[in-house]
């Protein structure tokens, strides 16, 4: 009885034991699963090359992440009236490079009517940034505010462009930076604090952007005409002086809908322009050509419609929504390899991130995420997936990567104050 008794409690036992057994495997499944997808994306190099096992694509870091928070108290008082900053960009060598909007008066006060004024986009540099602690304990940064000599021409509706992010802002990464919009061009020295080339557009173009050549010899025109290089060399002393050679026309397609190519990016050896098909209003895909005429070619194998040029002949794509195709994945990303045609992704994530910036040779993505009300900013590491520095704000208005890609500027609201800070990003390799 006693040995019927002690059989039975071990079947008991042994049922028991395989359904443990069993759940827990299943419980695991997705996670063992997401740990060897994880891991394989670790063995695809930027390139889209895959790596041999055992061999490091880069050595760990260990970060060191420095945070800033600056005092922009003196934008109130300068002699172009009281200035308000718009978005900031932060340059190799720290100093930030601020665009401001200000009032202009247009029209004296008089005894039948009130002053009339004008906002303007004026620029301004911060430099010599050096650690100090302000009286409330909330400003821990204070730089030199220098201010162009110039008023900028209210024509070219350049405070409409940077307002609505539709401008094109390449900084060379040696003191200048290059900045267009749909009427007007230019090269700034933002150590001199001048001008040091403006480009004229071709009269009778409708342009919506264009982009200047890493030799600073060649402007792409993107236009409702088509894309289209001035050579900057044979212009010599006549600023208004125009070669164009065209890239690409501008079709209709069966449907009527009209192709246009707009965000004209050069390659990193000048040799290729990058670009962004637009149907209508709508972006369709991304497309390549060389410098001369016939190499045109549409990227259709990127399929994707948000995406980011970058160095060294690189795509960052990304996929986010609030309801993910895979369960939990809201959102991923990758690079898409150019001479391979191929999209590797690189991250998923549980979070929804709504708007994000790549480095410029896509080490680091910075994202935003909403935390209840508030928005969250993250650092992250794409080849680690570790996070790296992370703040909440109120609201921010913009964000962007030094060239090097050891500086983030952010400019958002944080405790009922606009603020500006710098995040330094410095690292030692094992």
């Amino acid at each position: 009885m006693q040995d019927s008794e002690n059989k039975t409690e071990n079947r008991i036992i042994g049922v028991l034991v395989y359904v443990i057994v069993i759940t827990t495997a299943l419980m695991l499944a997705p996670l063992i699963y997401e740990l060897a997808e994880n891991y394989s994306y670790d063995k695809i190099s930027i390139s889209g090359e895959k790596v041999a096992a055992g061999e490091k694509i880069t050595k760990n870091k260990n970060y060191t992440v420095l945070e800033n928070t600056i005092d922009i108290s003196e934008l109130k008082n300068t002699e172009f009236g009281p200035l308000t900053l718009i978005t900031a960009k932060i340059l190799n060598s720290g100093d930030l490079v601020l665009f401001c909007s200000y009032q202009v008066e247009t029209a004296a006060a008089s005894s039948e009517a009130p002053a009339q004024y004008e906002t303007r986009l004026h620029i301004a540099a911060l430099k010599n940034l050096k650690q100090v602690q302000s009286p409330d304990n909330y400003y821990n940064a204070k730089g030199d505010i220098e201010l162009y000599g110039r008023a900028l021409s209210a024509r070219y509706n350049l405070l409409d462009s940077v307002q609505g992010g539709d401008y094109i802002f390449t900084d060379f990464g040696d003191g200048t930076f290059f900045f267009s919009n749909n009427k007007t061009a230019f090269l700034f020295d933002a150590e001199q604090m001048k001008m040091a080339a403006t480009y004229a557009y071709p009269p009778n173009y409708h342009i919506y952007h264009s982009a200047l050549s890493p030799d600073k010899q060649l402007l792409a025109l993107a236009a409702e005409e088509g894309l289209f290089i001035n050579n900057l060399k044979t212009a010599k002393a006549a600023p208004n002086y125009f070669e164009l050679k065209e890239l690409i026309s501008s079709t209709v397609n069966a449907n009527g809908i009209k192709m246009t190519v707009r965000y004209p990016f050069w390659s990193s050896d000048g040799s290729r322009i990058f670009y962004k098909l637009y149907a209508d209003e709508n972006v369709k895909n991304a497309g390549l050509t060389t410098t001369s005429p016939g190499g045109n070619e549409q990227l259709t194998a990127l399929e994707s419609g948000d995406f980011l040029f970058m160095n060294s002949d690189l795509i960052f794509y990304y996929f986010s929504s609030t309801t993910g195709t895979n369960p939990g994945i809201l959102f991923r990303c990758g690079y898409f390899n150019v001479n391979e045609r191929k999209m590797a992704d690189v991250m998923r994530s549980q979070v929804y991130y709504f708007d994000v910036d790549i480095s410029p040779n896509g080490t680091f993505l910075a994202a935003l995420s909403y935390n209840g009300n508030l928005v969250k900013i993250s650092i992250i590491d794409i080849r680690t997936k570790k996070l790296i520095y992370s703040c909440l704000y109120s609201e921010i208005y913009a964000f962007s990567f030094s060239p090097d890609e050891k500086n983030l500027v952010v400019y958002g609201r944080e405790n009922g104050r606009r603020t500006l800070k710098t995040v330094n990003m410095d690292w030692t390799e094992e």
